[in-house]
């Protein structure tokens, strides 16, 4: 009975975990449609601003306006460089300290 409980217990909060994770996809989805450039230019910005290589990028809808995030490699040193979905400016870049 001890263990079924355990049992339930996980299934309750990784169940929750997947409801999370698919509003997160939700979210992510809306990003993307309001995104008036393609990842893979977002991608292209990045490199180029920061002269290195992609090797991770993401949407983020955290802010009103959606951007993605990208982790740039260039001289040994990871960079997260954001790009507006809207425009493919380049919003930000900072070295990632944190990684």
């Amino acid at each position: 009975m001890k263990h079924m409980k355990k049992t339930l217990a996980a299934a309750v909060v990784l169940g929750g975990a997947t409801t999370g994770l698919a509003y997160a996809d939700r979210d992510d989805a809306r990003a993307m449609e309001a995104a008036k450039i393609t990842l893979i230019e977002a991608i292209q910005a990045a490199e180029s601003h920061q002269g290195g290589k992609a090797f991770e990028a993401q949407i983020e809808d955290d802010s009103f306006t959606p951007e993605y995030e990208v982790n740039i490699l260039a001289d040994g040193k990871v960079y997260d460089v954001r790009v507006n979905a809207e425009t493919g400016d380049i919003i930000g870049s900072r070295e990632d300290l944190d990684d």
